[in-house]
């Protein structure tokens, strides 16, 4: 199989991302309306108690698989035999995984009272395992994954306006968001025969795996307790309606999160494949990931903080208001997530020191256990939002210890310079945007439109390295399409 072009691939991985972003900016302003901050809670407290028991069924195989599928994805002998091996080790977990979550169910009376709500989230557990996902991440075949995610979200789409009319429809709403998983994972099923066989002959060796899915597994398990246990616990601690608040102040930066991270979904088994063979390469590729990251997440932190309350007023309604200062105690973990994943997610997974990754997120998520224990019964969902965003920078911090000896920010260091004058200058013409417009959507969307026009602007003004090969790169794709609309 030739080398995709990781332009191309992070392109469409944006793309993909950006329907992922765009599909909860029609659904969410609808949905939070219609089902108010108490349906969206029990929604998405639901989810948060069916996605640890996701993380049991998918034992953190993901990062392992795609990291050891790259390797050997030219070879369709030894990738199929390894896929069969992976695939059976997920469905023994998957069976583990669905026996604990009726069982926890049937004990726990807190849980009980939402018994259907839980079943139809629990289908989710099923769908993720057998969808194999980092088959097509690791085999680089974003074009198809980009055009699946994207029929299925519009399916989605036209079901939950049919369906979601009134207050007590959240369950359809759950199923809705399971649709698309499971309509993308059937068909994962089916495409993948186009690189692999199951009916591969070859002895299996499942015992080989288990050392290292065991290490993936703890640290899927212990970011869990920082990323999920605050929802959980809110819903546990505290009120659907505070559940609800959260939602609402955490949707757009997560959504904004993903998107920035999105390229580097692609980056990993490319970065895994170059740290074997050209060292220099591998370095050269991280250090533009890492100033790429701080290009986009250090602008949208800022942007977001002062945008904040029309945020939530446009896409979420008054009722969620006072979620505005929750969401801007949550918007910084764009960059610290961001920059982590870069550390953590990327260089130490792809040099092999995942022992890094699971030291540091073991003291984030105790950090985050007792903060939000102490917090969230006197501040509700603002108590959650302080405690991840302290497990989150201590996690990071952590990463940034210990590479220290493997990397180096003077690398970096005029371009992070140049963000931080440029974000500054954004930020002022921000803030006077919003103080010249009153009207809630004329001054959020120009705002947005002027700031990123802005930013960009003074970045290729100071010759930044990123910026001025983005433009380049846009400048010859359009005098390719306008040479070929001339010759026609």
């Amino acid at each position: 199989m030739g080398e995709k072009s990781i332009k191309k691939n992070a392109i469409l991985n944006v793309i993909r991302s950006m329907m992922t972003l765009i599909y909860p900016l029609i659904t969410f302003p609808y949905t939070s309306r219609i089902l108010m901050p108490d349906g969206i809670g029990k929604v998405r407290f639901a989810q948060s108690i069916v996605s640890y028991f996701s993380i049991i069924a998918g034992l953190g195989i993901s990062s392992y698989a795609i990291r050891e599928a790259a390797s050997i994805r030219n070879d369709k002998v030894k990738l199929s035999k390894f896929t069969k091996e992976i695939f059976i080790i997920n469905i023994l977990s998957m069976t583990t995984s669905i026996s604990l979550f009726f069982i926890t169910i049937l004990t726990v009376p807190r849980l009980s009272i939402i018994t259907p709500l839980l079943l139809v989230c629990g289908l989710s557990i099923i769908f993720e395992t057998i969808s194999l996902s980092w088959l097509f991440t690791a085999l680089e075949e974003f074009s198809y994954i980009t055009i699946r995610s994207i029929v299925f979200q519009i399916i989605s789409l036209s079901l939950l306006f049919l369906t979601v009319r009134t207050k007590e429809d959240y369950l359809q709403y759950a199923l809705l968001n399971v649709i698309a998983s499971g309509g993308s994972s059937i068909c994962n099923l089916f495409y993948s025969r186009k690189f692999i066989s199951f009916r591969n002959s070859q002895p299996l060796n499942l015992k080989q795996h288990f050392k290292p899915i065991f290490i993936f597994f703890s640290m899927a398990l212990i970011t869990s307790i920082y990323t999920i246990f605050d929802t959980s616990m809110l819903g546990f601690l505290s009120t659907e309606t505070q559940v609800g608040y959260y939602s609402a102040a955490t949707k757009i930066n997560r959504l904004v999160l993903s998107l920035i991270t999105a390229a580097l979904g692609v980056t990993l088994p490319r970065l895994s494949n170059l740290f074997y063979k050209n060292n220099n390469a591998f370095f050269e590729l991280f250090y533009k990931i890492l100033s790429f990251v701080l290009l986009l997440s250090l602008p949208a932190t800022v942007g977001l903080n002062i945008l904040a309350p029309k945020i939530i007023l446009l896409f979420s309604g008054e009722l969620y208001l006072p979620a505005t200062n929750t969401m801007r105690i949550m918007n910084p973990i764009i960059v610290i997530i961001a920059l982590g994943n870069v550390i953590g997610g990327q260089l130490f997974f792809s040099c092999k020191k995942e022992k890094y990754t699971m030291i540091s997120e073991c003291i984030g998520a105790v950090v985050n256990f007792v903060i939000n224990l102490l917090l969230i019964p006197k501040l509700g969902s603002m108590g959650a939002a302080i405690a991840t965003i302290c497990a989150e920078s201590i996690v990071t911090i952590a990463y940034f210890i210990f590479a220290r000896k493997m990397i180096s920010l003077k690398y970096i260091a005029k371009d992070f310079l140049q963000y931080i004058f440029a974000t500054a200058i954004m930020a002022l013409g921000l803030i006077t945007i919003t103080r010249i417009f009153k009207n809630t959507a004329i001054s959020l969307w120009f705002g947005i439109f002027s700031s990123i026009t802005v930013y960009s602007l003074l970045l290729i003004l100071l010759k930044n390295q990123i910026a001025v090969k983005i433009l380049a790169t846009v400048s010859v794709k359009i005098n390719t399409l306008k040479h070929k609309e001339f010759e026609k």
